[in-house]
C-alpha cells in the first residue's frame, strides 16, 4: 500500500527525505524518490524536508484517519500542558498490557531554551538539508521578530518518545491521539530536532541520561492559539510517570 505521492517531476533525487525517514522507508532510484515495503509512520518527516514539494503524505484508514489532516497552522497560545493533562494522556495510553514498551520524557522552562541553543549550534550551518533553518536564523538575528519563532511557534514544552522500534513508538503515539485531541492539546513533529539528533545524538542525549532506548519522535505540544489541524501523538515512559527534570 501507498503510503506517499511522489511527483517525480518534482523530485530532483537530493536524498533529503530518505536521510530523515525514521523507518528507512524510502530510497533513492534513478535519482528519484521511492517508497520501499518497510512501512510508514505517516510523520510527515518527508514532506517538510522535501526542497521542492514533491512529497504528499496518503493518510491511511487503518489508525482511524488521525493523520488525515496535515498541519497548517502551527501557533500555540504559550499555556503549557498540565500536568494533570499529561497524567491523563498516560493513563490513556497505560491501559494495554504492553503499555511500558515507551518512555516519554517534557523538557521545559530554562531547560528548554538551554536545550534549543544546543540544537541551533548542531544545525544553524545546515541549510541545504532543511530550509527551516534560514527562517530561525533570521528569527534569531531579529530581522522577522514580528512571526512566531519557527521552530517552537509560541509553545513551552517539547516532549520526546524513546522506544525499542519505530513500530512500538508509532502503536504508542496512535493510541494517545484520541485523547489528546479531547483535552484540546496539540501537537507537530519537530524535524529540526530530529536533525539535530540524527546529525549529533550524543549531545542530545545528554539531556536524557539513563536512557536506554532510541528517541524516534521528538514534538513540540501546546494549547492551539486558534484551530491547528497537526494532533498531538503523546506517549508514555518506563519507570514512572514522567522524565521532566
Amino acid at each position: 500500500m501507498a503510503h506517499l505521492n511522489i511527483d517525480l517531476e518534482k523530485c530532483i533525487g537530493c536524498g533529503k527525505c530518505a536521510r530523515m525517514c525514521m523507518k528507512d522507508h524510502i530510497e533513492i532510484v534513478d535519482k528519484k524518490a521511492r517508497e520501499k515495503d518497510n512501512g510508514c509512520l505517516e510523520c510527515s518527516h518527508c514532506v517538510s524536508s522535501c526542497p521542492k514539494g514533491a512529497i504528499e503524505l496518503i493518510p491511511s484508514t487503518s489508525n482511524g484517519n488521525v493523520f488525515k489532516e496535515l498541519k497548517k497552522d502551527k501557533v500555540f497560545d504559550g499555556r503549557p500542558v498540565s500536568e494533570d493533562d499529561l497524567r491523563e494522556l498516560f493513563k490513556a495510553m497505560n491501559n494495554t498490557i504492553d503499555a511500558y514498551k515507551c518512555e516519554m520524557y517534557v523538557i521545559e522552562g530554562q531547560e528548554l531554551d538551554e536545550f534549543i541553543d544546543v540544537v541551533w549550534d548542531i544545525v544553524n550551518e545546515r541549510e541545504a538539508d532543511m530550509p527551516v533553518v534560514k527562517e530561525w536564523r533570521q528569527y534569531r538575528m531579529g530581522h522577522n521578530m514580528e512571526r512566531p519563532n519557527p521552530v517552537l511557534w509560541e509553545s513551552r514544552q517539547l516532549m520526546f518518545l524513546f522506544a525499542n522500534s519505530a513500530d512500538d513508538a508509532a502503536t504508542a503515539s496512535i493510541r494517545m491521539v484520541a485523547k489528546g485531541l479531547n483535552l484540546g492539546i496539540r501537537g507537530y513533529h519537530s524535524n529540526i530536532v530530529m536533525m539535530a539528533y540524527k546529525a549529533e545524538p550524543d549531545r542530545i542525549m545528554e539531556y536524557f541520561p539513563g536512557v536506554t532506548k532510541k528517541l524516534y519522535m521528538a514534538y513540540v505540544i501546546g494549547h492551539p492559539r486558534r484551530l491547528i489541524e497537526p494532533v498531538m501523538k503523546p506517549m508514555e515512559k518506563l519507570k514512572g510517570l514522567f522524565g521532566k527534570r
